[in-house]
């Protein structure tokens, strides 16, 4: 399962709204989300921004572990 199906329903909706202020950039983390399946596979970068967005201390705290 990719790594955007198991995003939490929270942050789903938060990124929903930020694609108003910030397309491009909620695009192209969405495209690495639906690409990998392993949270260890996500890239600096794309780690960088969904921190920026979400303000959590891991990307483990993003996604769900039973999906």
């Amino acid at each position: 399962m990719r790594l955007l199906d198991r995003l939490k329903t929270e942050f789903d909706q938060q990124l929903e709204n930020e694609n108003i202020n910030y397309p491009h950039l909620v695009g192209r983390i969405c495209n690495e989300l639906e690409q990998i399946s392993y949270v260890g596979d996500m890239t600096y970068r794309t780690w960088l921004d969904l921190k920026y967005f979400f303000n959590v201390d891991s990307p483990y705290d993003l996604f769900d572990e039973g999906k």
